[in-house]
């Protein structure tokens, strides 16, 4: 599967969603590491430099060598292949993030040819072209958060494939959507989707853990990106807890699928995501 879709953060990102997740000023991180602010400025502003970065990642609670590697464009997950699952990635522009993009999935049943759709994007085009050339009957659509880029196409995919249930956590809501609760179970054909609540991001944020696929396969949302995750200003240690144990959980060999940025595994994200330095 093509991997060419950008990281998401840079990791500049990393430190300033820390900082602003722990509550600490630019002051407190100049105080704890022993740096002047115009250095501490200077890494907040993309300006990577190796001595430095260990040293606030340190104050941050971050894994500093993959904060290095990360600086130095060092990294990036190899090719991910599963038979079954389409990405499709669509542009979502705002201002000062010019070339953010957005992420929708489509998981197809081997054996019935019902889909379930995960999330819209801003654009339904690609998808809507598979499920006509395959013949898919879209069985259900399922919603990681109800953020906007995740869903302003959700409408024209209902309208295209027949109106099927659309399911969103109860702890969000969405106008015409079904609400479940954490742990509810999915089926389509041979494939069984679990729910596991994954907020902080969003306060109903939830990862699909899907089986029946040739490899176990968790649609995260903004739970977790690759080499990073999803800002959460006011619930920090509860994403991170959260990202933990429902996702980092789950079998090394399972394919993370992000509402941003390249497909990623729970063993890349262990060894490499700057968040955890506990995995490495």
């Amino acid at each position: 599967m093509d991997q060419g879709i950008r990281i998401e953060d840079n990791f500049e990102d990393v430190l300033n969603k820390a900082m602003v997740g722990l509550r600490l000023r630019k002051r407190d991180i100049c105080e704890r590491a022993g740096m002047p602010r115009d250095r501490v400025v200077s890494l907040l502003n993309g300006q990577a430099d190796h001595d430095d970065l260990l040293a606030v990642a340190a104050v941050l609670e971050l894994h500093g060598p993959s904060l290095v590697r990360m600086a130095e464009g060092m990294e990036r997950p190899g090719p991910i292949e599963v038979e079954g699952l389409m990405v499709y990635t669509t542009p979502f522009p705002m201002p000062g993030y010019e070339e953010m993009t957005v992420n929708s999935f489509l998981v197809r049943d081997p054996e019935s040819n019902i889909a379930v759709a995960f999330d819209s994007g801003a654009s339904v085009d690609g998808m809507l072209q598979d499920i006509d050339s395959m013949d898919l009957k879209v069985g259900l659509i399922l919603i990681t958060h109800t953020h906007g880029d995740h869903v302003i196409a959700l409408n024209s995919l209902l309208e295209a494939t027949g109106k099927p249930p659309v399911y969103v956590n109860s702890r969000e809501s969405l106008d015409g959507t079904i609400p479940f609760t954490e742990g509810k179970q999915f089926n389509a054909g041979s494939l069984t989707i679990e729910s596991r609540l994954t907020h902080g991001h969003s306060p109903g944020g939830t990862t699909f853990a899907i089986s029946g696929l040739s490899r176990p396969v968790a649609v995260v949302g903004d739970s977790l990106f690759c080499y990073s995750q999803g800002g959460a200003p006011g619930d920090y240690k509860q994403a991170l807890g959260n990202n933990r144990r429902e996702i980092l959980s789950l079998p090394d060999d399972t394919v993370i699928c992000p509402g941003h940025g390249p497909l990623t595994t729970v063993a890349e994200e262990k060894a490499h995501n700057p968040f955890f330095p506990e995995f490495k």
